[in-house]
């Protein structure tokens, strides 16, 4: 059963604003799920890494969309998203540091009560604003989270134009990472939680990039990097792990890997990885 059951009390009416509330509320439940199934702690770290950078790319639309609309109250808003935009991001930060120090059961509860607070109360009273001036949502809907995520600074990649194959058998990060990559504006996303199933997308489409998780049940990540390489796939591989070590470094030339990103991962880092491998592929 889901942590947080969306029901039509949460529904502004607005189809942004319900959008971005159904992904948030959907992140709280993947988070849940691998508190329960005992998965590993980078998953959660991971999730909540996603929902501190979702959170962030939804106030500004909130808040670009309250502007337009000359929405009285916006300032005091604002405020109360820059309260809640840093007690995210502190959470988020000592759950890096040290995992074992935060109850998870603890931090899904604070996260459950502040986003239905916020939905219910405080988003409520700007439904009339918005749903009575059409130009307010079209201006929210032009915030683009991968420029969000770069401080403001666009990247010289076309992110519609690219395809990303990613591995990972963690039923709760193989859905956070396609939500992120998604977002990020990636048309073309596979994500799949066997090894064999990956090596056989990755001979049937032409992949700017692939992800595969280090380790996974049957097949683990070197293995199926040294099948993709056996197969003549030369599209670059990252591997994900939260165990980066002197050992997997020294392999990382011997199996042919772009490179390590260790988990738990913020939706900037995978950006930044992704252009560091795909944008000499895009402008050659």
């Amino acid at each position: 059963m889901a942590y947080v059951q969306w029901s039509r009390r949460f529904e502004l009416g607005v189809p942004f604003i319900d959008a971005d509330h159904k992904v948030l509320v959907g992140l709280l439940n993947r988070m849940n799920d691998a508190a329960r199934t005992d998965g590993d702690l980078t998953d959660v770290g991971g999730i909540l890494s996603a929902l501190v950078d979702y959170t962030r790319y939804h106030f500004a639309r909130e808040e670009r969309a309250q502007a337009s609309a000359g929405y009285p109250d916006i300032d005091e808003h604002r405020e109360q998203h820059a309260r809640l935009a840093i007690e995210a991001r502190r959470l988020f930060e000592a759950y890096r540091n040290d995992p074992g120090a935060i109850e998870v059961g603890d931090l899904l509860d604070f996260l459950s009560d502040w986003l239905m607070d916020h939905i219910l109360l405080h988003d409520m009273a700007i439904k009339p604003y918005l749903l009575a001036n059409l130009e307010a949502v079209s201006a929210a809907e032009g915030v683009d989270f991968a420029t969000l995520m770069n401080d403001g600074r666009k990247r010289a990649i076309d992110w519609t134009k690219l395809s990303v194959l990613a591995v990972e058998d963690s039923r709760p990060f193989a859905h956070v990472l396609r939500a992120i990559l998604e977002v990020i504006g990636i048309k073309t996303v596979s994500v799949v939680e066997e090894a064999e199933e990956g090596l056989r997308l990755a001979q049937e489409h032409p992949y700017d990039l692939i992800f595969a998780d280090w380790r996974m049940g049957g097949m683990d990540g070197l293995e199926f990097v040294h099948a993709v390489r056996g197969k003549g796939i030369a599209a670059p591989v990252v591997m994900l792990t939260g165990y980066v070590d002197e050992s997997l470094e020294a392999a990382r030339e011997g199996f042919q890997i772009s490179e390590w990103l260790q988990k738990p991962v913020t939706s900037a880092e995978l950006m930044a990885c992704i252009a560091r491998h795909v944008q000499v592929r895009q402008t050659a």
